[in-house]
């Protein structure tokens, strides 16, 4: 199963003849092709998986989602943390 986090695209290039994004999440830098979507633009958010832009989001619902992950990243780092208790 993969999962796709909404990434803030910072920059467009062109490379050979194709169009990539280039978007951060958390300081993670990854460059997608944009070969599916049209009228992507710096600022958007969009959703990268193998390599893809898949889908544009508004920012709202970026937003929302990147709150969701942060609230899941937080309570498996809790779990982490509680784990390491009880082995020892």
């Amino acid at each position: 199963m993969c999962l796709a986090i909404p990434c803030k695209v910072i920059e467009i290039i062109e490379e050979d003849g194709e169009k990539y994004a280039i978007a951060e999440y958390k300081g993670v830098k990854q460059k997608a092709k944009l070969a599916l979507l049209e009228n992507v633009k710096v600022g958007d958010y969009i959703l990268i998986h193998t390599g893809y832009a898949l889908e544009v989001m508004s920012e709202e619902d970026a937003k929302l989602s990147l709150e969701t992950w942060e609230e899941l990243f937080n309570a498996l780092e809790e779990m982490d943390k509680e784990e390491g208790k009880i082995k020892e």
